[in-house]
């Protein structure tokens, strides 16, 4: 894949390194509810949703442009990742607004 000056992700390893950056989060957010740390969980739901969709586009980018490349795996992976963020940082914010 072709390095160009771009905001997303290029490559492989900054994808890879994307994913795992959001799935910790996923769990940071997972750790924060569980010992009801509410307001930590819900701003670690918030900005990890933010992560994950920057993650998924850069991989959805790049598979267009080159889908040897990344894998379906990676792509599918990253978007459920951020489709599960989403729908965390969805329901806190909810939830806070009394919704």
């Amino acid at each position: 894949m072709k390095r160009k000056n771009s905001l997303l992700l290029q490559g492989v390893k900054q994808l890879n390194r994307g994913a795992i950056v959001s799935g910790l989060g996923f769990l940071l957010y997972l750790g924060a509810a569980a010992l009801g740390r509410r307001d930590a969980a819900e701003i670690l739901s918030v900005a990890f949703a933010l992560v994950s969709l920057y993650v998924f586009a850069s991989a959805a980018a790049g598979r267009l442009k080159d889908k040897e490349a990344v894998s379906y795996s990676l792509l599918w992976g990253t978007g459920a990742l951020a489709m599960l963020t989403c729908l965390c940082a969805l329901a806190a914010l909810r939830q806070r607004l009394g919704l």
